[in-house]
């Protein structure tokens, strides 16, 4: 529904951002711009903030431990704190020693503390129903409250950080699904499995008995197969080959149980066997076809009843994993945990539906399922700028992408991962992609990429940001940008955006300055630049002026991993530097551009001279000690100065896809 005037409706809630989607990625978003100051709500379909890591159970943070900084550093750093108080281990999973993994509970608690104390109020149990359009600029949105009325939300900024991108529609916004590309979506190209989790948990006093299996769930047999391939009672330990043993499935997505007083680790299988919680997360994708089949086809992302009914089919194969753990595997101890608080919405309306895949019998086990599926790909906005799998394509070596983008704002480092088909006829030829460009191994450790401003920005709609799944990438590297961390970088980064657009009074998010949002990220402790460098603090005084050099490719590094902070630098590596930090602009100082040293008295009495500042005031800016004036400038003290010009001159820099001057 659109209304072409915003005056149609008197808003109850007048805001400076509104995020749809109380995901990993909105209540980045919100958080962001919370504690920024603005005045923000966060409106959410169900009862759970935290999307896939609370209300989908996908609770073990798929983090390979490059990109720990931001608001997600934070939340794990107080997932670690809460489990540390208990005496109970976050380092679980198989992955490796350090991993992270939270109940979806306690995941929740946090992620809920955490938008309390940002300011940010929360509305649950409240749908988008409509957008409120006033040109090609959304100006609001109509929710339906679950039991109440409606409410209209007036923002300046509004992001769409829902799991499927229910927004793009509402507004008018071209997007991509599958490989087709709206207004002409093709209802039979694929996107990827869904995947609907459980948390499962031994029970060591005895099953409750309402907790166990009745019987086979309906078309269990179609599905055993599946599972005898994936997992076995007299498998391999992992890293061997197919089927796994028990312990190897249960350390795949291991949660913590503060009942459990047990020494696990993730890379020590020998401590497996102690696990006493889990996530029913491997062999039930759904609907499960290898990658050379067709798959899920799109109507499960435009069909809204068609959506509810392969949400239940999904459901009913999990069940059905349950029955073959309770019964094939001789777990007969083990069930869903009836602690996570479950059980006061679902999507899909399993409990009104007389879906014949989940008959009555089942229901006191499925009042203990998460509300929703784990949703891999929805609708994806076509931005002003896109990213390709060859934009994220690694260099191993350096441990970085081999392509920087000075408009960067948020790092990722997953691989190309997509669950379910990926067909020719399901990539997107428009985009220079196919199966072929489909990686044939997974392969984890490959460096971090870049997610740049114009991925955020829809090519026409005003005052709408994309976040979490939606934002403006290819299929493919949607299987690299729709995990926790990368979503909660995204969000963060929207987040940061929107504040800077209300700050500066900016009609439209696109026209901000990206180097302004650079710093607002940088100075909430994100690091954004492709080179991490041991030797910068992230409270010291050299963290947001070395990612500036990075970013701008203006200072290299000295080693893969050292910037040389406190090293001298020569004058004709400086005069390098200031020609790509400011192009056209002539320094004079002694010996600049030749293979000498040069000290800080004379680079900043010579920066002032040329660039008419006084060289007090960029001293002072600096935070060099007057004391040190004799000694040789470092590169440090160059970056320093850099990104100092950079700022002072960030009103002529315009904010586009197409980078900075």
């Amino acid at each position: 529904i659109f209304f072409a005037r915003a005056e149609v409706f008197a808003a109850k809630n007048r805001l400076d951002l509104g995020v749809a989607g109380a995901g990993a990625g909105g209540c980045a978003a919100a958080i962001q711009a919370g504690r920024a100051g603005l005045d923000v709500a966060l409106i959410e379909t169900s009862d759970f903030v935290g999307g896939q890591i609370t209300g989908a159970a996908v609770a073990t943070m798929d983090d390979l431990g490059l990109t720990r900084t931001g608001i997600y550093g934070e939340f794990i750093g107080r997932v670690r704190s809460r489990y540390s108080e208990l005496g109970t281990a976050t380092n679980i999973c198989l992955w490796g020693s350090d991993t992270i993994a939270t109940e979806p509970s306690v995941a929740r608690d946090i992620l809920t503390d955490m938008l309390a104390s940002s300011g940010v109020e929360i509305f649950l149990g409240t749908s988008i129903i409509s957008a409120i359009m006033d040109g090609v600029r959304i100006v609001g949105l109509e929710a339906a409250e679950r039991e109440g009325e409606n409410t209209v939300f007036e923002a300046d900024v509004f992001v769409d950080a829902t799991e499927h991108g229910d927004l793009l529609p509402l507004v008018r916004a071209r997007y991509r699904v599958g490989s087709s590309i709206s207004p002409h979506v093709d209802p039979e190209t694929n996107v990827q499995d869904i995947t609907y989790v459980a948390v499962v948990k031994k029970y060591p006093g005895g099953l409750p008995e309402e907790l166990k299996m009745p019987c086979p769930p309906p078309g269990y047999e179609r599905y055993a197969e599946r599972f005898r391939s994936v997992v076995t009672s007299s498998g391999d330990r992992w890293p061997g080959k197919y089927p796994f043993d028990i312990p190897s499935h249960n350390a795949y997505r291991a949660l913590p149980d503060p009942d459990n007083d047990r020494l696990i680790v993730g890379d020590d299988p020998d401590t497996w066997e102690f696990i006493t919680k889990t996530c029913v997360n491997w062999a039930n994708d759904f609907p499960g076809a290898r990658g050379n089949r067709p798959g899920l086809s799109v109507r499960y992302i435009e069909d809204p009843e068609y959506r509810r009914m392969m949400e239940r089919a999904a459901m009913n194969k999990t069940l059905s994993f349950i029955w073959y753990m309770q019964s094939e595997l001789g777990m007969a101890d083990w069930s869903v945990d009836d602690a996570q608080g479950y059980g006061g919405y679902f999507s899909n309306d399993w409990e009104t539906a007389r879906d014949p895949l989940l008959p009555p019998e089942f229901a006191p086990i499925l009042r203990h399922f998460p509300p929703f599926p784990y949703v891999r790909e929805g609708r994806r906005v076509v931005g002003i700028e896109t990213l390709t799998q060859s934009d994220i394509s690694r260099d191993v070596r350096r441990g970085r992408a081999w392509k920087n983008y000075p408009t960067g704002l948020a790092l990722g480092e997953y691989p190309v991962d997509v669950h379910g088909s990926h067909l020719d006829r399901y990539m997107e030829r428009d985009l220079g992609e196919s199966s072929e460009s489909f990686p044939r191994t997974w392969e984890g450790r490959q460096g971090v990429f870049q997610v740049p401003f114009g991925t955020f920005i829809p090519e026409t709609v005003d005052g709408l940001l994309a976040v979490e799944k939606n934002i403006s990438v290819s299929r493919l590297v949607n299987g690299a940008v729709r995990l926790q961390p990368i979503a909660m970088h995204t969000g963060q980064a929207a987040g940061a955006i929107a504040t800077v657009a209300v700050r500066e009074g900016r009609a439209a998010p696109r026209y901000v300055n990206v180097l302004s949002v650079q710093l607002e990220l940088m100075e909430s402790g994100c690091w954004i630049a492709l080179d991490a460098s041991a030797d910068v603090e992230r409270d010291g005084p050299y963290w947001s002026a070395v990612q500036l050099a990075s970013l701008r490719e203006m200072l290299p590094k000295i080693s893969r991993r050292q910037f040389g902070v406190t090293l001298p630098i020569r004058t004709g590596e400086l005069a390098r530097a200031f020609e790509a930090a400011l192009p056209g602009e002539r320094i004079d100082m002694p010996g600049f551009g030749e293979d000498g040293y040069i000290s800080k008295r004379e680079f900043f009495s010579a920066l002032g001279a040329s660039l008419g500042w006084r060289p007090d005031e960029l001293l002072t800016l600096s935070g060099i000690c007057a004391s040190d004036l004799d000694l040789s400038l470092t590169r440090g003290d160059a970056a320093l100065a850099l990104s100092r010009c950079l700022s002072m001159r960030r009103e002529t820099l315009e904010g586009t896809s197409q980078g900075l001057p």
